[in-house]
């Protein structure tokens, strides 16, 4: 291994402890249909970094094998995609993996859908089945929280407890959700409690608008592949703990956390650092398993969970390049086994993008 310099953590054989048992539930569950990736992992860990994609693309140069991961407590310089700044203060998960994947070049740039459904299966792993069905895949690189989705969950859910409870009726209630219920530091739980009115599991305002035309995405991970030499990096970027004072970025722009999602849950209590380890374990256990499907057998057999939570299918989008000039407009319609965003414009017509950003009309 090259010389990093970091605080270095125990090699992680496999998928590491907490990850190897997320990988032995994964390789029993129904459908699953194909053994495990032998891709073993190597972490070390940095207290700061100017980015841990720098220091996964110099391991690049100096011949590093595959499955190195460079993690770091605070990034001073991190970026993603399209060498965007990343903030990254204490509380997040921050790595980079060093891949050097035997794929046609026609397969890889599907490498970062792949990577954000493994964030996806890490975080849904981690919460309630509610709370799992609102965190989504937005092409082409991040995993975001829809607000629509779990607010109306959530509504549906207490809807339920509170209907349950004037008739004198029993009902199973899951401990995270009561936990989410009662804990009104959430702005979810918050937003439940002064509605007049629970919402039983309908879409739509009180009014009977649809809020579907209004996208309500929240951010929890960005993500960004970078070909170097003979191989790849991979930077993640997860918000697992949320900061004492939170940001105020605006609208479109609000980040999710990790914990807010399941801030009762067993993982949450032992503090940010056993919270971020557990993300990260659930991370390397679900990427170790989809790599080493995409590597042999392409995307394609992925495409059907991918599209299953994507979070675009169905919105009016504009599709802008990196000088932000108007590249295509549509609606979604899917994504396809190359990847690409597929728009359904005003005439009928189907357009497959392969790269841009995507804007919510």
């Amino acid at each position: 291994m090259s010389e990093l310099g970091g605080r270095r953590m125990p090699a992680l054989h496999g998928v590491g402890d907490g990850a190897r048992e997320s990988a032995d539930r994964a390789a029993g569950a129904a459908g699953e249909g194909f053994a495990p990736s032998a891709l073993s992992f190597r972490s070390v860990l940095f207290d700061e970094v100017s980015s841990t994609n720098d220091e996964v693309k110099r391991a690049i140069d100096a011949g590093e094998a595959e499955g190195l991961v460079v993690r770091a407590l605070r990034q001073s310089g991190g970026y993603g995609r399209q060498g965007r700044v990343w903030a990254s203060p204490e509380g997040g998960l921050y790595c980079s993996l060093l891949l050097r994947p035997q794929v046609t070049p026609a397969v890889l740039p599907t490498l970062s859908l792949v990577v954000g459904m493994a964030v996806r299966r890490a975080v849904a792993a981690l919460v309630d089945a509610p709370t799992a069905g609102a965190v989504r895949i937005k092409w082409p690189n991040d995993v975001v929280v829809d607000r629509d989705v779990l607010h109306d969950a959530r509504a549906c859910a207490v809807g339920l407890d509170l209907a349950a409870q004037n008739h004198g009726h029993e009902r199973f209630s899951d401990p995270n959700l009561t936990a989410f219920s009662q804990n009104t530091s959430s702005p979810v739980s918050a937003s439940l409690k002064h509605r007049a009115q629970p919402r039983f599991c309908a879409r739509g305002d009180a009014d009977g608008t649809s809020s579907d035309a209004f996208a309500s995405f929240s951010k929890l991970c960005g993500i960004s592949c970078e070909a170097q030499g003979g191989g790849v990096c991979v930077g993640v970027g997860v918000n697992v703990v949320p900061p004492a004072e939170r940001p105020d970025v605006g609208g479109k722009n609000e980040a999710a956390y990790v914990l807010d999602l399941a801030p009762e849950a067993d993982f949450a209590l032992g503090g940010a650092s056993r919270a971020i380890d557990r993300v990260f374990d659930e991370f390397l256990a679900a990427f170790a398993s989809l790599y080493g499907r995409w590597q042999r057998d392409g995307f394609a057999p992925l495409l059907d969970e991918y599209n299953a939570w994507a979070s675009l299918t169905g919105r009016e989008v504009t599709i802008e390049g990196r000088d932000g000039s108007p590249i295509a407009a549509g609606t979604v319609v899917r994504v396809d086994a190359c990847g690409r965003l597929v728009l359904r414009s005003h005439d009928g017509t189907e357009v497959p993008i392969a790269s841009g950003e995507a804007h919510v009309r």
